[in-house]
This record gives structure tokens, C-alpha cells and sequence, in this order.
């Protein structure tokens, strides 16, 4: 569950002027309005709603900030403490101001050459540190965005002959090649003296004749010891659903009027199977996050690229920087957003609709209807989760909101429609005028209106699995990343007995599961907290507070005691002919056998408590192979455990539920 709470910011006092200084009847009449977009046109038009002063408001860059980490960050390189040179070089980075756009083209041969080159340096300054710590694959990066933003061309020899050693250390040898024949011809630019250009000619020409005298030049593999890990995503158990292609081939969608479209188990299903990878339509990253985290794939930015404009925001790499079309309309409206006190959600529901341009939305406009729920389960067409419609027609539930929840939520659109206005979001097609809304500005603002709404019920957090200390789970815990709106996986109804597990590699979802699921059985996630851990009336208020529903799933309905409440004194045995519970107290059953009042079946409780003692010697083994750091092994150990179990008893059972937690940190 997303802990969308509300930040200190200006918002709550905006919001209460505006409601106070609205009329009885204008509440009334607000009150009987039917569609999202009459209700934004209505807010809109209160003069209350422009009682407030909206303007750009961003940190900018500052190139005496930039120039004092970068001297910083040369007297710990040149004490060759190149971890401390490299964060010091990397703030020099996010704060130098950017030369790009038509601008800095038109001025750049008579633009102070200190200021044009100040971003290029400290990206080639930070590039040395890189070199020696053997980063050689952000190295090359910055060489590559140096040299694209106006590195002083009397140095640029320098930049190439870093790139062809690294490229030669990484095996490529072509691109090595090619690097050492830019910086021979880059070298008559270098301000030195003769006998020194001789000597690094030389040096150059005898590399460039190993490469060009030799047998042909090709790549090879770059070693693994020189590589970024790449984020593993494992493949869905049979394969992906032709239908839901972000779903196993072993779990399909079905719908009721009682409880709406719910995942179900096609086939059997057994613990470890991986039941879900998903990207998400839309995501955003926690404030705590923007200096440490990449803004669009919200991997932790070793040597992060700033945007542009602004000095609020992180990048991995240059790439995902273009990628990120939204930050190039919330960039100059961003710390105005921080600072109205808005909540994840509200980031998530600006973000739906900053990620895609005004024109993409015009064009879909005669194609925004409501579906009806049951038809998106039985159709034949894919449900593919990056289509828009998919996302749109998540579940609202606005027949049930209150005009006090419309009103509050309308006052926020308003709020976003007035800063929108003060960027390039709507392309020439807005009203002009601060205190008047246009047809297209109306029409956006209901769709902010329903993206509030759907998110409610729909966001997931993204979390990051954190180690306190490298190769130990000691103290481990995940943290908070952010939030994102997943289509399908947004189609599974809630137990607190969930049958899943949840994790993330970067902002993509992966889903294993971590109990029996039988065919034809619910396939449940888990909105809030395990029955495990809060007891059923907070877990029931929390779940009727944020999602409106009650929960009754088995947990609930037996009212499952928590983790340290449970005890061996009752135990649910299986009858091994026909599953039915048998409830014994080890501690006083004297006789070998129990016999099934169902089915007259004897099942030897001896022999299962002989079992159960197996699965504990394996539990522990698969503790130290955690304790060496061994996951796959450990996973594999507490995967056998949980079937083990499984065979004998049901839930709750307390050894169960710690092996189920002990497997969630191997995933």
C-alpha cells in the first residue's frame, strides 16, 4: 500500500480558501454536475480559484556553485581520492549550466568560453575519476557528453586518447582505433610545446600502427568484470498469456458483479513460479529520491546527468534524459508542485498525462468511453498495459464519491490546469488568459480529474531492496522508491493471505508466488499488510479507508492470529485422501493416526510431525546459505520448504509463514 499522505505545502491553505469563499448554492450546483469536465469548467470559473499568484519556480543552475565543487573535487583527485573526487565532480556536473538549444548556437563564438565549457569540463574532469576506478562504462559516457557540449578543442585530444585506453580495455578494439585517430587529429589543436606534441604524437601513431598494421580489427566481448549487472527479469512459469501478455500462461482474468475482474489459477500452481513482469503505463519517483535516482528508470545514478534546465532532477544517462519528455513540462513548474504539498498520487496522476504531449490526448478524445469490466475479461483482444485506453478505463468507482471528494480533487486540477498554462504543455491551444479556461484546457483538466481517481484504487509503491552492507541480508529492508500505476497487474483482487510476492527490478514489476494455488482458485496480491503483522480490525479499516471494500478473505473470516500469537497447540493437518483439515494438538494427541470424520481416511499425524521436523533441518540450511550470501541456493532451499509444508498442513502455521518471509528477501 502507498503511503499517500499529504505533504506540508500551500495547497491545504489554497484549497480551504477556495471552499470557504464558495456559496451554498454553488456547492449545490456543483454537487448535481455529471462529468469531470463540467466540473473542472465550474471550479475553474470561481474567482476564488485565482486568488492565487502561479508562477515558473525551479532551481536553477549556478556556475559558482559548479566551479567550487569542481577545484574541490581537483584537490581530492590530485590526493587521489577519486570516490570523494567523483561525487564532489558529480554535484559540479548537476550544477553547471547546460550549452544547448538555438541559443547557445547563435552565441557560441562570442559567449564567455569559461561558461560554455564549464558543463564539458567537469563532465571530463569526472571521467578521469571514473577511469580509475575502473567505471569504465560511465567513463566513456561522459567523454561521449563532453565532447558533445563544447569541450575546448585544444583539450579534446585529451578526451579522445582516455576513450581509446578505455576502449581498448573493454575489447573494442574498432571504437579503440577510431578513438586514437581523433586524437592525433585533434592534437594540432593542444597548446604546448613542440617537444611535447612530438612525444604524444608519437606514442599516438605507435598504438594507431598495432591497430592498423595488425590482423583485422574487430569487438569483442566486453569482460564481465568491466560491465554494468544488468537487471535480471525472469521468465513467466509456461511462458506469457496470449491474451494478458504480462501474465503466466497459468493465470487468466474473469469477472463478477461481486467482485469485478480478479485473476484466477488455469492450472495448478505451486510455489517459486513466477506469475507477473510488468512495465508500468506510468510511474514517478519519491522526492527523497531525485538526488540519487534516475528520474525515468529509477536506477541509483552512479555518475548522474543533470537536466538542462534545472538542477532538481537526476538522469542515469543521457538517453534516459531524452526519454523523459515529462520533465520537459514539469521542469519549470517543479518545486512550485514540491511545494504545494501535493501527495505520491497526485505526482502519479500529473505524470499520466506530462509523459505524453497535448496532441496525443486530441487524438484519443473520440475514443474515451467507459468500458464495462466484464468485457475486457471475456475479449479475444490484448490487453497490452502501454495503451493509454487500458489505463483510462481502470476502475473509478465515481458513482460513490461525494461532491465534498469531487470538489476537493476538482480544486487540485484547477491548481495544476494554472501552472500547466505556464508551460508549453498546450502547445499554443490554450486560452491565453490565466482566469479563463478554453475547450482544450477543460477537456485535459477532466482527464487529470479521472487520473485522480483511478489512481486511488490502481497505484502500486515501487520499492528497492536495500543492504545495509555488501553480500549480508543483515538489517536488509526495502525502501520506498515511488509509485506507478501497473494495468494488469491492477486487475488483482486483494487477500491479507496473499498468494504472491512482490519486487522490482528498476520500475519493473515481478510477481513469484509463495503458496498452492489450485485450479480454479483466486490468485491474490496484497494491498495493504499480511494478516501476519496488523490484526484484522486495523487491516480492515485501513483497506475500507484508502480502497472502499471490506475485506473477507480466509484470514478475515477466521480472524488468523498474528505471527506471535501463533503457536503448534492447534495445527491444521491435510487428510491425505481427500485434503480435509484435521485440527490436532500435537501436545495432546497420543494416538499415531487421526481418522478424517469426511472420508474414514487414517493419516499418520507421527509421520507428518516427522516431516515437518525434516523441514525445519532444511530451513536452517537454506538461513546459512543466506547468512553466505548464496540466494539461488537459499531460494531454492525455502522454495522445497514451503512445498514440503504445504503437503502436510494449512495456514496459519508459523514455521509456513517465516519460510514465506525469509524466500520474499531471496527474490
Amino acid at each position: 500500500m502507498i503511503e499517500d499522505v499529504d505533504r506540508p505545502g500551500f495547497f491545504k491553505d489554497y484549497h480551504r480558501a477556495v471552499r470557504k469563499a464558495t456559496t451554498n448554492d454553488q456547492f449545490n450546483e456543483f454537487s448535481k454536475l455529471k462529468t469531470d469536465e463540467e466540473r473542472v469548467r465550474f471550479c475553474f470559473n470561481l474567482p476564488a480559484i485565482h486568488d492565487i499568484d502561479i508562477k515558473p519556480y525551479f532551481k536553477g543552475k549556478s556556475e559558482k556553485e559548479a566551479l567550487d565543487k569542481k577545484e574541490a573535487g581537483n584537490r581530492c583527485f590530485g590526493r587521489k581520492n577519486n570516490i570523494e573526487a567523483l561525487k564532489l565532480y558529480s554535484q559540479a556536473v548537476v550544477k553547471a549550466p547546460v550549452p544547448s538549444g538555438k541559443y547557445w548556437k547563435l552565441i557560441k563564438e562570442c559567449a564567455d568560453p569559461k561558461k560554455m565549457t564549464l558543463y564539458a569540463i567537469c563532465l571530463a574532469n569526472r571521467s578521469a575519476a571514473l577511469y580509475h576506478l575502473r567505471e569504465y562504462r560511465y567513463c566513456v559516457k561522459d567523454i561521449d557528453e563532453a565532447l558533445e557540449h563544447h569541450y575546448p578543442r585544444e583539450l579534446k585530444y585529451k578526451l579522445f586518447k582516455r576513450k581509446a585506453r578505455l576502449m581498448s580495455h573493454m575489447k573494442q578494439h574498432i571504437e579503440a582505433r577510431d578513438a586514437f585517430r581523433q586524437a592525433l587529429k585533434w592534437l594540432d589543436w593542444a597548446k604546448m610545446e613542440r617537444e611535447k606534441r612530438i612525444d604524444i604524437q608519437t606514442e599516438l601513431q605507435k598504438w594507431l600502427k598495432l591497430y592498423e598494421t595488425g590482423k583485422v580489427v574487430k569487438n569483442l566481448d566486453i569482460p564481465e568484470s568491466l560491465t554494468e549487472p544488468s537487471l535480471m527479469v525472469p521468465v513467466l512459469t509456461d511462458g506469457s498469456n496470449e491474451l494478458f501478455p504480462s501474465l503466466s500462461k497459468k493465470v487468466e482474468v474473469h469477472y463478477d458483479n461481486n467482485m469485478g475482474r480478479f485473476a484466477v489459477a488455469l492450472e495448478d500452481i505451486e510455489p517459486g513460479e513466477t506469475l507477473v513482469t510488468e512495465l508500468p503505463y506510468s510511474s514517478v519517483l519519491n522526492r527523497e529520491e531525485y538526488g540519487t535516482h534516475c528520474q525515468k528508470c529509477f536506477k541509483i545514478t552512479k555518475a548522474p546527468i543533470p537536466c538542462k534546465k534545472c538542477s532538481s532532477v537526476l538522469f542515469c544517462s543521457a538517453e534516459c534524459r531524452q526519454a523523459s519528455l515529462f520533465h520537459t513540462i514539469e521542469c519549470p513548474i517543479l518545486d512550485l508542485l514540491v511545494g504545494s504539498g501535493m501527495s505520491i498520487n497526485c505526482f502519479l496522476a500529473f505524470r499520466a498525462l506530462t509523459q505524453s504531449p497535448l496532441s496525443f490526448f486530441l487524438n484519443l478524445r473520440d475514443k474515451l468511453t467507459e468500458e464495462n469490466p466484464e468485457e475486457t475479461a471475456n475479449s479475444k483482444e490484448v490487453y497490452d498495459p502501454t495503451d493509454f485506453l487500458r489505463f483510462y478505463r481502470l476502475v473509478c468507482h465515481s458513482q460513490h464519491r461525494t461532491p465534498e471528494d469531487f470538489f476537493h480533487r476538482t480544486i487540485m486540477v484547477c491548481f495544476w490546469l494554472k501552472a500547466l498554462k505556464k508551460t508549453k504543455f498546450f502547445e499554443g491551444k490554450g486560452s491565453g488568459s490565466s482566469d479563463k479556461i478554453s475547450d482544450v484546457e477543460a477537456f485535459i483538466g477532466g482527464l487529470l480529474l479521472r487520473f485522480l481517481q483511478l489512481i486511488q484504487f490502481n497505484a502500486h509503491e515501487v520499492s528497492e531492496f536495500m543492504l545495509k552492507a555488501p553480500k549480508t541480508l543483515d538489517e536488509s529492508k526495502n525502501e520506498s522508491l515511488g509509485a506507478a500505476i501497473y494495468p494488469t497487474l491492477a486487475l488483482f483482487n486483494h487477500s491479507c493471505h496473499s498468494a504472491q510476492v512482490r519486487y522490482f527490478t528498476g520500475i519493473q514489476v515481478v510477481t513469484k508466488s509463495i503458496r498452492n494455488i489450485k485450479k480454479g482458485e483466486l490468485v491474490p496480491e496484497n494491498y495493504g499488510q499480511s494478516f501476519t503483522c496488523k490484526d484484522r480490525s486495523n487491516r480492515r479499516m485501513e483497506l475500507a479507508d484508502r480502497y472502499w471494500f471490506e475485506c473477507n478473505c480466509e484470514a478475515c473470516q477466521n480472524d488468523w492470529p498474528l505471527y506471535k500469537n501463533m503457536n503448534n497447540t492447534s495445527m491444521k493437518f491435510k487428510c491425505t485422501k481427500c485434503q480435509t483439515v484435521l485440527p490436532i494438538n500435537p501436545e495432546t494427541h497420543l494416538m499415531p493416526v487421526a481418522k478424517c470424520e469426511k472420508c474414514g481416511e487414517h493419516t499418520n499425524i507421527m509421520g507428518t510431525l516427522k516431516n515437518l521436523q525434516n523441514t525445519e533441518q532444511t530451513f536452517k540450511g537454506a538461513c546459512k546459505e543466506m547468512e553466505a550470501f548464496n540466494l539461488e541456493k537459499a531460494e531454492s532451499l525455502l522454495v522445497e520448504n514451503l512445498k514440503q509444508l504445504e503437503t502436510s498442513l494449512y495456514p496459519p502455521y508459523r514455521d509456513y509463514h517465516l519460510t514465506q518471509e525469509a524466500y520474499m528477501k531471496t527474490v
